[in-house]
This record gives structure tokens, sequence and C-alpha cells, in this order.
């Protein structure tokens, strides 16, 4: 059984959510390019993705020098987070966009 880690620590954190998004929309990636994709630094975004991986939500793949990440679809509560995200993407109105309302 995956560690329980609060639904408040892995939220609680803007720069996660945006790593939670990216990965629900896209699925498998390198670290640089998470870090690029959600305009953050490259030692922030390890932090986060080190974060989630200790909550089993992200999973890493090493392939030499480059390590990928994804979301570990095999813990019901990633799965949860991702059809979250889907949806809440899916369903949002143009006019709130970027906090415009």
């Amino acid at each position: 059984m995956p560690p329980r880690e609060s639904l408040a620590r892995v939220l609680s954190s803007s720069g996660r959510i945006k790593i939670l998004t990216v990965l629900s929309n896209v699925g498998e990636l390198h670290l640089s390019e998470i870090a690029r994709k959600t305009d953050q630094s490259y030692s922030s975004t390890d932090r986060h993705l080190e974060e989630l991986s200790q909550a089993s939500i992200v999973e890493e793949r090493d392939y030499g020098r480059v390590r990928m990440f994804r979301l570990n679809l095999e813990n019901p509560r990633a799965k949860i987070l991702r059809q979250l995200i889907l949806e809440w993407d899916n369903n949002r109105d143009p006019k709130t966009l970027d906090g415009q309302v």
C-alpha cells in the first residue's frame, strides 16, 4: 500500500499542482522539461517531484542521466487526482482563466 500522505500536503503548493497538471495532460516527461513547462527552477521542480514520489503519486524512471517522471496510476489516489485535474481543466470557463472574471 502506498504511503499515506495528506491531501493538504500534496496540494499545499502551487508548484506541485502545476507538476500534477502537466503530468496529467502529457504523461511522462524529464525533469528539465517539467521545470520549463511549469515555469519553475530545476531545484524547486526536483524538490516537488521528490515529495510527490515519496507520497507515491509520481514515479521516477532513470535512463542513464535522464530522469523521467509520470503519475503513478497504480496508486488510486494518483488516479483520482488525475481525474480531478482533467475534469477541472475541461470544464473551465474561458472568462475565469488566469484569474479574470
